[in-house]
């Protein structure tokens, strides 16, 4: 019988061991720093989500983290600009709930919303609260569809723009509840603010983060909580669809995505950073005190949610008639 010296024996283990050795580190990964687009503006809440993950997730990956702000466009090119990217994982981006709106919206958009990314995990769920001015004179969802009725012509919500979510949300609730509303679209939310708590305008939909304030001053009136669950800052308040508007659901969302085809050991990798980065107590108690809960799912999880969204919204907008510039 042939036999191995020690030495011929640990020469080759070591031969054996050297390809793998060279494959793992030409894997390694992130090998330089992580950019993070973000197609909106500083100080929204994509804004902030893409910092709080950048300045946490810098520490976990030994790589720096950069947060580049591209906004313009109702957020397509900066969106453009993720799809676009390298698909090695190092350039990654924060949408929120209306990229999944643009595909009805804007014609001849540049890249689909579900297939020319690869969700990573959605960050959070923000809730929505429907509001009243108090001069109207009422405290739930019943009450406001008999208002306005009688009112007809004469009822009118705010958007933060035209097909923005909020747009959409006002647009789907009077069709759910089977009255008819004015849309007044302004440059943003907090432009309208003065005309809602002046009764100018009766109605809006709103984060829970910009109107907190005028409610529990009593300068608002939260009538039902837009999403499928109640509200956690407000847990007495009942949803629609408890007061009985089915089918009208109405919260928005954050999500990080990187573009199509990055290699899956990589998707998992940064899911498994970015839901550590999110799951950190200070973070969950930073997206709290904007109204927001911490969702940190799967990527596969996140990928099923926008398509629903991506459908159910394209449906809705297709159905209501919804267009940019009119």
């Amino acid at each position: 019988m042939y036999k191995i010296s020690r030495r011929t024996f640990a020469a080759l283990t070591l031969a054996s061991l050297m390809p793998m050795s060279t494959g793992v580190l030409a894997d390694e990964f992130p090998s330089r720093a992580v950019t993070i687009i973000v197609p909106y503006a500083p100080g929204g809440q994509g804004d902030i989500t893409g910092r709080l993950i950048a300045e946490h997730l810098s520490p976990l990956i030994g790589q720096p983290v950069t947060v580049e702000n591209r906004p313009g466009a109702n957020g397509v090119i900066g969106i453009s600009a993720i799809a676009n990217a390298e698909a090695d994982g190092h350039t990654i981006g924060v949408v929120v709930a209306s990229h999944a709106m643009a595909k009805a919206l804007v014609p001849n958009l540049p890249y689909d919303p579900v297939t020319s990314f690869t969700p990573i995990t959605t960050t959070a769920r923000t809730d929505i609260v429907m509001v009243t001015t108090p001069s109207i004179g009422v405290k739930n969802v019943e009450e406001f569809i008999s208002y306005a009725k009688e009112h007809a012509g004469d009822v009118a919500f705010d958007s933060s723009g035209q097909g923005s979510n909020t747009h959409l949300f006002g647009e789907w609730f009077a069709d759910a509840a089977g009255i008819e509303m004015i849309h007044v679209p302004y440059q943003g939310s907090g432009d309208a603010m003065p005309d809602l708590l002046s009764g100018v305008i009766q109605v809006g939909f709103k984060s829970v983060l910009a109107v907190r304030g005028y409610i529990d001053s009593g300068q608002l009136v939260a009538i039902a909580a837009g999403g499928p669950e109640r509200t956690a800052v407000y847990p007495d308040l009942p949803t629609a669809a408890e007061q009985g508007v089915t089918g009208y659901s109405a919260n928005t969302w954050g999500m990080v995505l990187a573009p199509a085809n990055i290699p899956a050991e990589r998707v998992q990798y940064l899911n498994s950073k970015i839901v550590e980065v999110l799951k950190k107590p200070e973070v969950v108690e930073k997206f709290s005190s904007m109204g927001a809960t911490v969702v940190a799912d799967s990527p596969e999880a996140a990928r099923s949610m926008l398509q629903s969204e991506e459908k159910t919204y394209s449906d809705l907008i297709t159905r209501l008639g919804i267009k940019l510039g009119q």
